[in-house]
C-alpha cells in the first residue's frame, strides 16, 4: 500500500510540473541539457504531450530547438575542444571500435548520416561531437539536426493525438516502472561502454 502511495506522488510531482504554466520551459531545460543527460527524453516529452494534448505543437516545436542547440554546443566542444575532451570521450563515452565506426558514416555520407542518427534513439552527445571533429558545415548540420529532431519529436506528439486516451492510462498505472526501465537501460548502456573502453 505504501509502495502504491509512494508512486502516486511521483506521478502527481511529474504531472504537476506538466500542467504548470512553466511546463515549455521545463522542455527546454531538459532538451538544452540533452547532451549532458544519460536518460532518453523522448518519454518525458510523451508525458507532457498527454497531460496537455492542446500544447503538443508548442512541446514538439521547444523540445527540437532545445536539443539543436544542446547538439550545437557538442559540436563546438568537438570542432574547437576535442584535445581537450577527446581521451574522455574515447575513454568514457565512446569504444575506438564505435569511435572508428561513427567516423566512418560521418565521413562517407557526412549530413545524411547527421540526419539518420539525429532521427534515430543514437546519442546525441557522440553523433555532435564527432561532427565538430570532422568539421561537417555547422549550418548543414544544425539544419539536418533540427529536421531530424521535428520529424521525430512530431511523431511522438501524434501519438499523444491520436492514441492518448488509450496510451495515458497505461502510463498512469506504471509510470514508475517505465522510470526505472529507463533507468535500467542506461545502467546497461554505461556497462557496455566501460566493458568496451576496458577491451
Amino acid at each position: 500500500m505504501e509502495n502504491t502511495k509512494s508512486n502516486s506522488r511521483l506521478y502527481l510531482w511529474a504531472q504537476n510540473k506538466a500542467i504548470s504554466t512553466k511546463a515549455p520551459l521545463w522542455i527546454g531545460v531538459l532538451f538544452f541539457l540533452e547532451l549532458f543527460l544519460l536518460i532518453p527524453l523522448d518519454p518525458i516529452l510523451l508525458f507532457f504531450c498527454l497531460q496537455r494534448r492542446p500544447n503538443i505543437f508548442l512541446y514538439t516545436i521547444t523540445a527540437a530547438v532545445a536539443s539543436v542547440l544542446s547538439g550545437a554546443m557538442g559540436y563546438l566542444v568537438g570542432r574547437f575542444l576535442w584535445d581537450l575532451m577527446g581521451p574522455f570521450v574515447l575513454t568514457h563515452l565512446l569504444s575506438p571500435a564505435q569511435f572508428e565506426k561513427l567516423s566512418y558514416h560521418l565521413q562517407t555520407y557526412e549530413h545524411l548520416a547527421v540526419f539518420v542518427g539525429m532521427l534515430l534513439p543514437f546519442p546525441l552527445k557522440a553523433l555532435s561531437l564527432l561532427s565538430g571533429v570532422f568539421q561537417l558545415g555547422f549550418l548543414p548540420f544544425a539544419l539536418f539536426m533540427l529536421l531530424a529532431r521535428l520529424l521525430r519529436f512530431s511523431l511522438i506528439g501524434g501519438v499523444s493525438a491520436v492514441w492518448g486516451e488509450r496510451v495515458q492510462p497505461f502510463i498512469e498505472r506504471h509510470f514508475q516502472h517505465i522510470l526505472l526501465v529507463i533507468g535500467a537501460k542506461v545502467a546497461v548502456v554505461l556497462l557496455c561502454a566501460w566493458l568496451f573502453s576496458r577491451g
